[in-house]
């Protein structure tokens, strides 16, 4: 009764209130589903205005409108009916159950389902979810939106692609990238595109869904449609946004004065003279991070075109996005150019292009974020006029007193640029051989051509930060694909049996070619003399030329009974020029099945059930990422400098051990999924449960020191890799009246990966390294790729009698370099002694849950809009600890180690002394440097606004929107570091090596169709 009575106060406000605009007649009625029965809840609005009603538990409604206007009713879960008023007084409407969303189109592999029919776990999300993002990048526009897709950020440098994983590690290669399909191109490179240019983004996520792909799909697949021309007169549309980019988290790093006061104190623990006499004196001194960060401008503009006819479709854009660096130095800017046509010339034959042209330039910068967080703050950034006498411009900046160099001074050396050409398109013909046999023909093709630019000057700042010789490199990069698809299909429907069958052959070929040059000892560092001909000593060339072929055969066959039992079965083989002769060809068979339980008996007359489905699906996908000559030996150049002219000598020697027993990696993938409406399809939920096993794993091994060769390594199947996990989404929509509105989204992901077998690794594959720090990332069997592997601290010698009572069983002191304030580390192996022998496992930086929920509210034409991220369990490792926190070798250290270091007896058991002799080596890799790596990252925040129908009428317009936007606004951690959100490669993640700073972004803008 309390429901009834609000959906009568809620019927009669809104009548009241639209009674206002009556002018002649009322109009009532009652709308039921088709069963008869009354409808709660459904709007009732007059259309072109923001006049309406909703229906109280009965379904019945009261509306005051004019004889000429028409009605429009609407719930969720519901076709939608428009009906004229006339001379009506009393409209009853019936309601069909809605089933466009279960029948939505969905692009899979060289092909398209129904939603409803889908077997295996696809995910998706359409242009409106980002299109008003402050993105620059088609992975940035992935994060957070969809279960089982993993995205970080790797910082904010313009023009940086953040790393997307598809359900954890797929191998512990170097590439887990996903494979992004551009309207039917299957392509690496993804920088083209611009965000704004997509329709919707579809990710095969298990092998039954992916394995059509073979061996491109092997760390899922992300298909994009990019937007085409819709049936109807000329629309214009203009697309502009403006921002400005600020540091989202600086470091908090000593000033001059704590830095003098830290430098001090390790003095006084080795017994040494303060080096500085009065610290107070020196203030904050120079702050490195103010001077070489600023805010920065980030822009898009874009203007496209639609147009369409019962038999012709085109859609074009033109768009431009520029990106300057929070780091001074560096910038990033795209221009791009898309044309989309579709033509049905006869009713058997429909032909269709595609074509993108884009333009980007990088400056790159020079990579700083880690220098920034170590100068100390007692050097002025350039010399005292009256020491620049007689220097060039890059030598007027003041000498360091360490090994990291003046990075003002790097900052105004630094003349490196990068240009990219890029061509992609397709052309695709469709032939209706009879009514269910159809033939699709596919061409794509890829081109890139870029071309690095550097210059170095002459310069001397100190001995160990100068140059006598300055020197100039040019490259060249041209990377050309050909795709060919032709696919075969069969589509027939008989009874409660439907069938489809698809069959083709695809080809695919790239050639990569490289050509560059070196000089050095040009006449001058002017600008206009920064070319290889300028250069008169150390000449050299090079240049190379890489290709491999992809030939495939696949087939897919699928099979419905009663829309509600499903079965998809794909098959195919692939043959790689990447692997020896022998070993070419592997097959990739996938199977999987669904059932929609919510069109049983049992279930049809539940009515809070709208939809439930269960998936099960098993399958295999395989690796070629290797390198083009990994299968075989050779030779290369090796360049060296004798004689009095300082000519160049060119020699050969072994630059690869091939390895001809190469075979193809397998990932093996099983999946059990469900997927649920509730409430009319209010309430949206998607579970998921993988395990996903890869055997012959792809990585090099160390070859034999005795072979006295240049390098040590050969590419080798070394192993088995397992991950686990699962993944859902939950997903609510409400429409309250015709004011408003919500939807709010959550989606989860755990993806855990175990080294089942690492064979001649010794058991161990140990990456990544650092003047103070080595082998952090540890791959070893039963473990976790990419662990953290170092020793275990026990709290801190607090006198002198825990360091001499530190013993073994026999009374052996344990630690007897060791002094009070030094890390006590625990004896693992209890032999006495502190050696590799005591190190375990610390860390790990996969997380067990990483996150997104998104929220919109809409009230008449104001919409609120936001996503939040996050991760829970994953662990990060630090190695700029070992300079920030150890006060040694004159490095900047973080603010309040002052206070922080051990200073006496139980002054703190966390943070050891200061010294500049640290025999116990506090400093080691221990679990001291590990970190939690939980956050809730406020990603994004929008709120717009919709001009009405009626008054863009009034301005000629067809649309009008204005919005405010926010990126990365607030990031809740207990991490120290800039970003929580450390990316990485599988045997090397969650280091944070000082990434570039991750930008908060408040921009706005507007999007005016004509």
């Amino acid at each position: 009764m309390k429901a009834k009575r609000l959906f009568s106060l809620m019927g009669m406000l809104l009548t009241i209130w639209s009674a206002a605009y009556a002018q002649s007649s009322r109009i009532s009625g009652q709308v039921t589903d088709e069963t008869g029965e009354g409808i709660p809840g459904v709007t009732v609005q007059v259309k072109g205005t923001l006049r309406g009603t909703i229906t109280d538990m009965d379904g019945n409604y009261s509306i005051a409108v004019d004889e000429d206007e028409v009605l429009f009713f609407s719930s969720i879960g519901y076709a939608g009916e428009e009906i004229a008023v006339g001379g009506q007084s009393v409209i009853n409407v019936d309601l069909s159950y809605d089933v466009a969303e279960l029948e939505e189109v969905v692009v899979v592999g060289y092909g398209t389902s129904t939603k409803k029919d889908i077997t295996g776990a696809i995910s998706q999300v359409k242009a409106e979810e980002f299109e008003n993002r402050t993105v620059g990048s088609v992975q940035e526009a992935l994060a957070g939106v969809m279960a089982g897709v993993q995205v970080s950020s790797n910082g904010g440098a313009p023009g940086a692609s953040a790393t997307v994983l598809v359900r954890g590690l797929s191998s512990i290669t170097t590439g887990n990238d996903p494979i992004y399909v551009v309207d039917g191109t299957p392509l690496y490179d993804i920088e083209f595109l611009n965000p704004r240019d997509i329709e919707s983004i579809q990710v095969l996520k298990d092998a039954s869904a992916a394995s059509i792909y073979g061996s491109r799909g092997s760390n899922g697949v992300v298909i994009i449609q990019t937007k085409t021309g819709k049936n109807g007169d000329l629309s214009v549309n203009f697309n502009a946004k403006y921002g400005v980019q600020t540091t989202a988290r600086r470091p908090e790093l000593a000033g001059a004065t704590e830095y003098a006061q830290i430098r001090n104190m390790a003095a006084a623990n080795d017994g040494s003279n303060p080096p500085f006499e009065n610290p107070e004196a020196l203030g904050q001194g120079t702050d490195w991070w103010d001077e070489l960060t600023q805010s920065a401008p980030i822009q898009d503009y874009q203007i496209s075109l639609s147009k369409g006819t019962d038999d012709m479709r085109i859609a074009s854009s033109l768009s431009y996005f520029s990106q300057e660096g929070l780091i001074k130095g560096a910038d990033y800017d795209r221009l791009s150019f898309r044309l989309n046509s579709d033509f049905d010339v006869t009713d058997w034959f429909n032909l269709g292009a595609s074509v993108t042209v884009t333009q980007s330039g990088y400056t790159n910068g020079p990579d700083l974020a880690w220098d920034l967080q170590r100068l100390e703050p007692v050097t002025p950034t350039f010399l005292p006029e009256f020491e620049r006498e007689g220097r060039n411009e890059f030598s007027i900046f003041s000498p360091t007193i360490t090994d990291v160099p003046n990075a003002m001074g790097t900052l105004s050396r630094n003349f490196s640029t990068t240009d990219y050409q890029r061509l992609v398109g397709n052309i695709n013909a469709k032939i209706q051989i009879a009514k269910p046999l159809s033939l699709q023909m596919t061409y794509g093709y890829y081109g890139s051509t870029w071309e690095d630019n550097n210059f170095s000057p002459t310069y001397f700042i100190e001995p160990n930060d100068m140059s006598d010789l300055n020197s100039v490199s040019r490259s060249h990069n041209n990377r050309y694909r050909h795709i060919s698809n032709n696919i075969l299909t069969y589509d027939q429907s008989w009874g409660d049996h439907s069938l489809k069958v698809m069959g083709g052959l695809t080809y695919e070929t790239e050639t990569h070619r490289t050509l560059g040059g070196n000089g050095t000892n040009l006449p001058s560092n002017n600008e206009e003399l920064r070319y290889l001909d300028a250069a008169v000593q150390g000449f050299f060339s090079f240049g190379t030329d890489e290709n491999w072929t992809l030939l495939s055969y696949l087939g897919r066959i699928n099979y419905s009974y009663k829309d509600r039992y499903f079965l998809t079965s794909n098959f195919r083989a692939d043959g790689s020029s990447r692997f020896p002769t022998d070993n070419q060809w592997a097959v990739f068979p996938s199977v999987s099945a669904a059932w929609v339980a919510s069109e049983e008996a049992f279930l049809k007359d539940v009515s809070w059930v709208e939809f439930l489905k269960v998936r099960a699906a098993w399958g295999q996908i395989g690796n070629q990422n290797i390198p083009i000559d990994a299968r075989q030996s050779n030779l290369a150049n090796e360049y060296y400098i004798s004689g009095p002219d300082q000519q160049v000598q060119v020699g050969v020697v072994p630059a690869t051990i091939g390895n001809n027993q190469l075979l193809w990696e397998t990932i093996e993938d099983v999946n059990l999924g469900i997927d649920l409406s509730l409430f009319t399809g209010q309430l949206q939920f998607t579970f998921d449960v993988y395990e996903r096993n890869v055997r012959d794993m792809l990585l090099t091994k160390p070859l034999p020191a005795y072979l006295g060769l240049g390098f040590d390594e050969q590419w080798a199947n070394v192993g088995t890799m397992e991950t686990r996990g699962f993944e859902f989404l939950v997903e609510y929509r409400k429409v309250m009246n015709d004011n408003w509105s919500a939807k709010v989204g959550f989606n989860g992901t755990n993806a855990r990966s175990t080294m089942t077998q690492l064979n001649g690794q010794d058991d161990v594959y140990l990456d990544g390294n650092d003047q103070r720090l080595n082998l952090l990332g540890y791959t070893a069997e039963g473990g976790t790729p990419s662990a953290f592997f170092g020793w275990v601290t026990d709290g801190i010698f607090q006198n002198e009698s825990e360091v001499i009572n530190y013993t073994d069983n026999n009374g052996n002191q344990i630690q007897p370099l060791a002094q009070p304030g030094d890390f006590r580390f625990r004896d693992l192996n209890n032999d006495g002694v502190i050696n590799d022998q005591d190190r375990q496992v610390i860390g790990n930086p996969e997380a067990d849950l990483t996150f997104g929920l998104n929220y919109s509210v809409s009230y008449r034409n104001w919409t609120l809009s936001g996503l939040f991220t996050g991760s829970i369990g994953g662990e990060i490792l630090t190695p700029l600890k070992a300079y920030t926190h150890s006060g040694q070798g004159a490095y900047n250290s973080y603010a309040g180690l002052f206070n922080d270091a051990w200073n006496g007896e139980g002054s703190t058991n966390t943070q050891p002394r200061v010294s500049n002799i640290d025999r116990n080596q506090n400093f080691r890799y221990s679990d001291y440097y590990i970190e939690d790596g939980d956050f809730l990252r406020l990603t994004n925040v929008q709120l717009t606004y919709t001009l009405p129908q009626t008054w863009t009428e009034r301005l000629k317009l067809g649309s009008l929107s204005a919005f405010v936007n926010a990126e990365n606004l607030v990031t809740i951690t207990g991490y120290d570091g800039l970003d929580p959100d450390v990316g990485g490669y599988a045997t090397l993640r969650g280091v944070d090596w000082g990434n570039y700073p991750l930008p908060r972004i408040i921009s706005g803008g507007i999007n005016v169709g004509f």
